[in-house]
């Protein structure tokens, strides 16, 4: 019986990129909207005032539309990885360490993916976070860092921690609490 648990902490600074994926209905309420405010939709999809226009109970904020996303921690001077096991920090770690650019051997099982160039057509919201950015937790019997793999996307700005695996299960963010420190919005047509 597995009653041992594993828990993995990332504090630090996260960026986050939504694509917002909007039906035709949506977009036209929203155009509405926007000429109403006498702005483009792409600037004001981010103002909360264009929610309360929008009058809609289904839609409060950006938060609540549906969205493609690439979120993470970012590689930061602010940025902790804390690993617990049977309630004992076993490890900390920072973003940095996983990189293997200045080792012979890797110290940490890592995958880095690549971010696609170029963006697909649509309206986006980039925004940038601050404080616990995500609580992995799992039952185990034993602990082991080897079976542990960090899942790294490199784009041209950023590495972001993306993901983390263990024992080839994907684990879940169990908890979040984060104040969000910047916010963008724009289209690519």
């Amino acid at each position: 019986m597995t009653t041992s648990k594993l828990k993995i902490n990332l504090y630090g600074e996260a960026w986050k990129l939504n694509q917002l994926l909007l039906t035709e209905d949506q977009k036209i309420k929203f155009e509405v909207v926007a000429q109403r405010m006498k702005q483009p939709l792409e600037e004001v999809i981010i103002d909360p005032y264009f929610y309360y226009l929008l009058k809609s109970k289904a839609i409060l904020s950006a938060e609540d539309l549906a969205v493609n996303c690439i979120e993470g921690l970012l590689n930061t001077s602010k940025n902790q990885i804390d690993i617990w096991y049977r309630n004992r920090k076993v490890q900390k770690l920072k973003c940095n360490d996983l990189k293997e650019e200045l080792v012979l051997f890797p110290l940490y099982n890592t995958t880095i993916q690549k971010m696609k160039p170029c963006l697909e057509k649509g309206l986006y919201v980039e925004q940038k976070e601050i404080g616990l950015v995500g609580s992995f937790e799992i039952k185990t019997d034993n602990f082991n860092l080897d079976d542990l793999e960090f899942q790294l996307l490199r784009s041209n700005k950023h590495l972001l921690l993306q993901g983390l695996v263990y024992n080839n299960q994907v684990l879940k963010s169990k908890k979040k609490d984060t104040l969000i420190t910047f916010q963008n919005s724009f289209e690519i047509t």
